[in-house]
């Protein structure tokens, strides 16, 4: 591209029949289209929903989580369908698509902040593993359970994305039938059908706790829990139908920004007081709100069973972790943003060396054990919510200049596969409001003021910046101007394509779906 001078993103031309590897890459197209929607809908729900989000309703109350988290899935629902009509036309993670149509040093930067977004999880979800072990016995020191977790992921890693895909699957629909039992129980609780027992009603004696400070710290918990959503685009380029997977999965994306987060916030809501004591629990798995309803209800040793689902979560989410940081480092290299020695792939198409690196910063997660590294460690954890919001915004932003640049060219609306529902408008709210959140999610800051938080909270906001200036220096890359953007190198065919998925139907016409069974139509729509 000539806006780029010398410089050249590196990209796949997608042929309409799907190779099993990607000849330019090495990496391995095997995750199926079920696959990509069970992970759209719950893939990457961590321990956090489970646990973590006990914290976001003991400081803001039941009104302040559910607020917070609409205002943040607001934000995801425009940053998903963004995605979906990008990867619709190219089939390449969103830094490449920063690097297309904003500038090359924005697309390593903003691929280099999602490695360590990735990074920062893979830490936090350790700690969370390792202190759900160490819940059933604390025979084994805590670096003992994190060496025997850290052999078994660095094995499993190593079978590639079919065994990846097929594990998450599962994964998955146990986490979405956890909540589904559980919202079915909520529902019984709350409506005083637990014998002996007289629920209060939480959102009308404790709506809103701490005021507007209690909704700007939920802000925080949602970049946190909603982070993983835009990971579909990088599991795209490993789908064997890129075309029929986006849309699904952008689809079930927006139930699960409904379904889980919402529906989540409200049964903490009417089950759990904000000021349950329980909340503050030293105990990670007694403060979960999902265990404090349980018990209230009478059962007691229900901390053991939310432990056991607690525990699936963890090894969902470390997979994940692992898989799309490795996958994302890789592209930062094959793109000349990271080193050449990350590009190594095995012969089953897993980016080993990149996984190893990624996978070798869990070690850290042991600066939990020592009081006096805690602090330390969860400032690095809490650097994965501001870096989400970043990531957000500037997806939204590439996403707007495309299809200025796609208009400006003389194409048509009409030709793009899926579109981003009421752009500009969506667009301009989008970047407003990812702005808005990366500087408000660090109000409680400010009274008192706490430096070492201040810190923590912004850095990441500047470091973005000096970044993209030294990417730019280095890259001597320019602003892609609107005249001068590629919309051929990479772009799927569209007419008549054919793609073959052999286990999910021979062949698969993009404008002509295959008729489908009874059965299949039904789970479909559920």
């Amino acid at each position: 591209m000539s806006s780029k001078g010398d410089f050249e993103v590196s990209v796949t031309h997608t042929s309409a029949v799907r190779h099993q590897y990607d000849p330019n890459t090495g990496i391995k197209r095997g995750l199926k289209t079920r696959h990509i929607s069970m992970m759209a809908l719950a893939g990457i729900i961590g321990p956090g929903v489970f646990i973590g989000m006990g914290s976001a309703l003991h400081a803001g109350g039941p009104v302040g989580l559910i607020s917070g988290f609409a205002i943040v899935g607001i934000l995801v629902l425009i940053m998903m369908y963004c995605i979906g009509e990008l990867n619709s036309m190219f089939d390449f993670n969103f830094n490449v698509h920063a690097s297309r149509w904003v500038d090359p040093a924005f697309g390593a930067t903003l691929g280099w902040y999602y490695v360590f977004l990735w990074v920062c999880n893979i830490i936090a979800e350790y700690v969370s593993v390792t202190s759900v072990l160490s819940f059933y016995s604390t025979k084994v020191p805590i670096y003992g359970y994190y060496l025997l977790c850290w052999g078994v992921f660095t094995v499993y890693q190593m079978f590639g994305v079919d065994v990846f895909g097929e594990v998450e699957y599962i994964l998955a629909f146990v986490k979405l039938l956890f909540i589904s039992g559980f919202y079915i129980f909520s529902i019984i609780y709350a409506g005083g059908g637990i014998k002996g027992h007289s629920p209060g009603n939480p959102f009308r004696d404790y709506p809103l706790a701490g005021g507007f400070k209690g909704i700007a710290n939920s802000f925080v918990y949602a970049g946190v829990f909603y982070t993983g959503i835009e990971s579909l685009s990088v599991t795209f380029g490993e789908s064997k139908n890129v075309r029929a997977a986006v849309k699904t999965a952008v689809r079930q994306a927006v139930f699960r920004i409904f379904y889980v987060y919402f529906g989540i916030s409200i049964s903490y809501g009417i089950t759990v007081r904000w000021n349950d004591p329980n909340l503050s629990s030293s105990s990670k798995t007694m403060k979960s709100p999902m265990t404090i309803a349980l018990v209230n209800a009478g059962w007691h040793n229900a901390g053991y069973f939310v432990t056991s689902v607690v525990f699936v979560t963890c090894i969902s989410s470390i997979n994940s972790a692992i898989y799309f940081a490795a996958r994302c480092l890789k592209r930062l290299a094959d793109d000349g943003f990271a080193p050449k020695v990350f590009t190594t792939v095995s012969k089953n198409g897993v980016p080993w060396v990149a996984t190893h690196v990624v996978h070798l910063f869990g070690f850290l997660s042991l600066l939990s054990m020592s009081d006096s590294a805690t602090v330390a460690y969860g400032y690095i954890v809490n650097l994965a919510g501001v870096c989400a919001f970043i990531v957000w915004t500037s997806i939204v932003y590439a996403h707007y200049r495309f299809r200025k640049g796609w208009l400006i060219q003389g194409n048509s609306v009409d030709d793009l596969p899926f579109k981003s529902p009421f752009y500009p408008y969506s667009n301009y709210v989008g970047i407003v409001l990812g702005i808005v959140l990366t500087l408000v999610q660090g109000w409680s800051v400010f009274k008192p003021f706490q430096k070492g938080q201040f810190v923590d909270v912004y850095i990441m906001l500047p470091l973005f910046f000096v970044f993209w200036v030294g990417f730019k220096y280095g890259l001597k890359s320019k602003w892609v101007k609107y005249e001068d953007m590629d919309f051929e190198t990479g772009l799927q065919e569209t007419q008549g394509a054919i793609m073959s998925d052999p286990e999910e139907g021979s062949a698969i016409d993009v404008e002509k779906p295959p008729s489908q069974s009874l059965w299949r139509n039904v789970w479909n729509s559920i």
